[in-house]
């Protein structure tokens, strides 16, 4: 068969993409910036979503194809990749495209809760184009995917982050989820893409049991070998506050619009997709022990940085509040008298500054110039003051550590690419 997926590049696509070429069906994978590939059996073209929103726009790509899927979809809109015009107005003009074109079958990915009227947008458009889709006069198939599994999926590498953590934190208004193993998903779509079982049918794609959002990470945990641990509720003001700050930050998976549809929950009858798939995953055998190491460093490196953070700003803190603790420090280390004012209120800028840029800008060369200078707060404190290495504190001891974590930051940091 010749079958057509847009997004192919995506999560979900690449993996029908693989499945269907691996079957001996030949695939026109479509995806914004198609990569280099040599598999045979895939033709890769270049297709922006954003702006084949005409049906005249597809009717290239349809020459001589048996049946399409559509594998778009994204999280957060950016520029002109809107939910609009990836989740309606082009997959709208596809499918009409395709009843011009003689395509036999439409498969369209959508999401669990897709609804015209739901709300949230990401919901609305992904429902209004399953709408559409109805109203067409083909052999189609709506899958509504929930929570997606796979070991390289975003989302995925997120949760098992949440799992590695000392305590699994919960929001106290999560509601049921029902996730789904990407080879399972997978499975269904290839069934229902090369056979005719399968017809003007809506799909729900859950996985084989529903879940309080704590026990999926624990299940998480438990598949990477981790032991048993408590769970932590956060109420749920705390929750939507924490959510209306991520969702400003570029890429955050947390906004009030994923907390809604969190609190939502995800689950539906398992019957029908077993029935095309036959047993599945479960949550438990999701992950597994060579993944932790991973999750582990995901989950600590925010919280080293946030420690580097505090660091920081609460010693230029101290220095502000207490001028005179610091001034009797530069005075032991036999700093003049004339240049003590300056190097108090230089070493709180200097402070500050590392402390600001370590929250808003970390860098490859910030852990370096923080690396060198407490190699340098070092050296000369075990030259004029060694005796601060025997303090029962332990001050200059701890700096010992803290090299420690920002070697770890220097080789876990990739620094955004160089444009010329």
């Amino acid at each position: 068969m010749n079958i057509l997926i847009t997004g192919a590049s995506g999560l979900v696509g690449s993996a029908l993409t693989a499945r269907l070429s691996h079957a001996g069906h030949h695939v026109t994978a479509v995806c914004r910036r198609p990569i280099e590939c040599q598999a045979a059996g895939i033709q890769w073209l270049a297709g922006d979503m954003a702006h084949l929103s005409d049906a005249a726009d597809w009717y290239a790509m349809l020459d001589g194809i048996d049946v399409v899927v559509n594998a778009v979809g994204i999280f957060r809109q950016h520029g002109t990749q809107t939910f609009a015009n990836l989740h309606t107005d082009a997959p709208r003009a596809l499918f009409e495209a395709c009843v011009t074109c003689g395509v036999t079958r439409v498969v369209q990915v959508s999401a669990l809760g897709a609804s015209p009227t739901a709300v949230t947008e990401y919901w609305r458009s992904k429902g209004a184009a399953d709408a559409s889709l109805q109203t067409q006069p083909l052999d189609w198939v709506i899958v509504q995917p929930s929570l997606v599994y796979a070991d390289e999926g975003v989302s995925s590498k997120l949760f098992r982050s949440l799992a590695a953590l000392p305590f699994l934190v919960a929001p106290a208004q999560a509601g049921p989820v029902q996730p789904i193993h990407l080879d399972d998903l997978t499975e269904l779509l290839f069934n229902v893409c090369t056979t005719d079982a399968a017809n003007h049918l809506i799909i729900k794609a859950v996985g084989p049991r529903a879940l309080a959002w704590s026990d999926y990470l624990a299940a998480l945990r438990e598949g990477m070998g981790m032991p048993r641990t408590a769970h932590l509720c956060v109420p749920r003001a705390l929750m939507a506050g924490l959510a209306h700050l991520a969702g400003k930050l570029p890429g955050s998976l947390l906004n009030p619009a994923s907390l809604y549809m969190l609190a939502a929950g995800s689950v539906a009858d398992a019957g029908p997709i077993i029935a095309l798939v036959g047993p599945m995953r479960e949550p438990k055998n999701f992950a597994h022990p060579t993944l932790r190491a991973d999750a582990v460093l995901a989950a600590w490196h925010p919280l080293i940085r946030t420690a580097l953070v505090l660091l920081w700003l609460g010693t230029a803190l101290v220095s502000v509040l207490s001028p005179q603790t610091s001034m009797a420090l530069l005075a032991e280390a036999k700093v003049p008298a004339d240049w003590m004012p300056v190097a108090l209120y230089a070493g709180i800028a200097l402070d500050t500054a590392l402390g600001l840029a370590t929250l808003l800008r970390p860098r490859r060369r910030l852990w370096r110039a923080q690396w060198m200078l407490v190699m340098a707060y070092t050296g000369i404190i075990t030259a004029v003051m060694p005796a601060w290495w025997l303090h029962p504190f332990g001050p200059v001891l701890k700096n010992l550590p803290i090299l420690v974590f920002l070697g770890l930051l220097d080789q876990l940091e990739t620094d955004p690419p160089q444009t010329r």
